[in-house]
This record gives C-alpha cells, structure tokens and sequence, in this order.
C-alpha cells in the first residue's frame, strides 16, 4: 500500500482521538495503516516531528483561520473571538493542547500560531514587541489553560480525580483570562507614548 504524509497524519490524528498521547506510537499509526512501522519514516522523520505536523494540521482548522482573518470586527473581539476559537480547536482532539504544546517547545511547527495573534494585536496599534508579548501570552495561556482542562478531564475518566469538572466555572475562569490579557493590550495601547 502506497501511504503519504497526509495519510500518516491523518492516521496519527486517529490515534490520538482513540487512545490518547502516551499510547501515541510509530508502530501503532503503522499498524493502523496496514503498513510496517519503517514505511513512514519515508514521510516523518521521527516522533517530534510527527507531533510537530499533527498539531499543525490541528491548527489548520477553518474555524481558527476564520477568527484570525482580517474582518470589520473590532480587534478586541477578534483577539477574544479567536482565544475561544483555538481553545475549541484544542479541545476537538484528545490531548489536543498537549501535543500543541509539545510542538510549540519543539519549535518544529505551529510557527503562524502566534504570529496570527500577533497581528491582531498590531491592528490594534501595538507595536512590535507588545504585539509579540501578547502573542505570547495568550498562546501559553489559551494551551496551558486546555492542556490542563483536558488533563483534568483525563484524571476523572481514569478515577483519578475527585469529582467532574464544573464546565460553567471552568468556562467563566477561561473567558475572564482572555478578558485580562485584552485589557492589558487595550491599556498599553491607549497608554500615551
């Protein structure tokens, strides 16, 4: 059977949807392409950067490019708009945030992650070091805040953890997150040079 990158991924994205990060192998995304485990290092070169194109063809998403294209809203609700936006990105595959997060210290993918935020906050007069500071932070806040919802999620269907995660408070604690991070770039924009 002749297999390509995109098979691999999207082989690999399976995976991760039925069994999770940590039984995330080469040999099983072989097995799961009916192919031995040396055929995808024709495609991927190794596990890293197996994540690596997984978190990029997570971040691919429509909805995400969709909240970071140049629209008539205000850049206070597209920087929100697009938070929430990668947060249900994040969340729509198993450990998600986890293999986001794994490429983003990898810096072996997901490079227009931030550079898409980091334009948002230029159009809303941020020059360009603030406008890469909030890239920044609202990247590892929306990742982080994911990676460890998920986890959470993981613990309790594993009887690990004491009792189910209160969606509408875990909702509230995200939004009132972004709300600091775009009020901050609101105060250092409007802050007089």
């Amino acid at each position: 059977m002749a297999i390509n990158r995109s098979d691999v991924l999207t082989s690999a994205i399976g995976v991760l949807d039925r069994s999770g990060l940590p039984d995330l192998t080469m040999r099983r995304v072989a097995a799961d392409l009916g192919v031995a485990p040396g055929a995808l290092y024709w495609h991927i070169p190794n596990k890293q950067s197996l994540l690596a194109g997984i978190a990029d063809t997570i971040l691919a998403d429509p909805s995400l490019a969709a909240a970071a294209s140049k629209s008539r809203m205000r850049w206070d609700r597209q920087l929100t708009g697009y938070a929430h936006a990668l947060r249900s990105v994040l969340r729509k595959h198993r450990d998600g945030a986890e293999v986001v997060s794994a490429s983003l210290a990898s810096q072996l993918g997901t490079s227009n992650l931030q550079s898409q935020i980091a334009e948002i906050a230029v159009s809303a007069g941020a020059g360009a070091a603030d406008a890469n500071a909030v890239a920044l932070a609202l990247t590892h806040f929306v990742v982080g805040f994911t990676f460890e919802e998920q986890t959470r999620e993981a613990m309790t269907l594993a009887g690990a953890a004491a009792g189910e995660l209160d969606r509408t408070a875990t909702d509230r604690a995200f939004a009132g997150g972004v709300d600091l991070i775009v009020d901050g770039l609101r105060a250092r924009v409007a802050a007089p040079a």
